[in-house]
């Protein structure tokens, strides 16, 4: 990311903090930066797209740090209680992928905004039954869902104490807290097995996302997740020409991706085409970052 790029998007998660979405402009920003509004949009065609571009750099700024504790290659345990003491770290300083007061949430029903915050929340959910695979191991598969959602739970509402009631909780004391209860559920499902409530076929949407090429490296992401948008183009609703375009499109995203100079802005227009249908955006947005 270049310099301006990162300045620009320090400057918006400030001010959107500080003045709230709707009051700050694309001007106030552009201004904060001393740059002319035309040069932030070339970054950014619009304060919406500034916004998407926060939440995506949130998260990938959440996957690096993930990456960064496993890499210290900790006993399993360990590792499964500095990733649960990490996410209160990261919501505390940044929200659950909203302020503490709300001030950086754009206007309710955009579709584009909402169809991204969609595709992070099933993102997380998926990290946690990642966690929670690698800690208890495949005895859990049949309970894998349900796990994962009373996880999600117990971290969703903690986090809501921390930010909203600002109580002194210690995150490692929390993290530890919270792993001795997985363990206590666990136990109980080993002792009193009980059909899953939450399956896979309930749970279908979920599964289509790529957890892999969240986690994985730079071009590792970047070549799982057109392989991702490939694999989706035949189920998307639209007419059997246009997925054969779009099947073009995503061909020549990964031969151009592929070469040791890429065209950038070929890239870019391809990601444009691709970002067009509702289906797809979400991931084509994952890899506007890594073009």
């Amino acid at each position: 990311m270049s310099v301006l790029k990162e300045k620009i998007l320090e400057s918006a998660i400030r001010l959107f903090a500080e003045k709230g979405y709707q009051a700050t402009s694309i001007q106030d920003i552009a201004d904060d930066c001393s740059i002319a509004k035309g040069s932030l949009y070339k970054h950014f065609s619009s304060k919406e797209e500034l916004y998407i571009s926060i939440l995506e750099k949130r998260q990938q700024d959440m996957i690096d740090a993930v990456d960064r504790i496993r890499k210290m290659q900790l006993p399993t345990k360990e590792t499964y209680l500095e990733e649960l003491a990490y996410q209160f770290d990261f919501y505390v300083e940044h929200g659950y992928y909203i302020s503490r007061d709300h001030n950086e949430l754009p206007p309710v029903n955009n579709e584009k905004i909402e169809n991204v915050l969609n595709g992070m929340r099933r993102s997380m959910f998926l990290y946690y039954q990642d966690i929670l695979l690698r800690r208890y191991g495949p005895g859990i598969e049949e309970w894998k869902w349900d796990a994962t959602a009373m996880l999600s739970g117990l971290i969703r509402e903690y986090t809501f104490h921390l930010l909203f009631g600002y109580l002194p909780i210690d995150k490692k004391r929390l993290a530890v807290f919270i792993a001795d209860r997985m363990d206590d559920l666990m136990e109980g499902l080993a002792r009193r097995p009980a059909p899953s409530l939450l399956t896979d076929e309930l749970m279908t949407e979920y599964s289509q996302i790529d957890l892999k090429g969240l986690f994985a490296s730079r071009e590792g992401r970047k070549d799982a997740l057109i392989q991702k948008i490939a694999s989706i183009i035949p189920d998307i609703a639209v007419p059997n020409q246009r997925k054969n375009e779009l099947a073009e499109v995503a061909a020549m995203l990964r031969e151009e991706s592929a070469k040791d100079q890429p065209r950038r802005f070929l890239q870019l227009a391809l990601l444009h085409d691709l970002e067009s249908e509702s289906e797809l955006s979400f991931y084509a947005k994952q890899l506007l970052p890594l073009i």
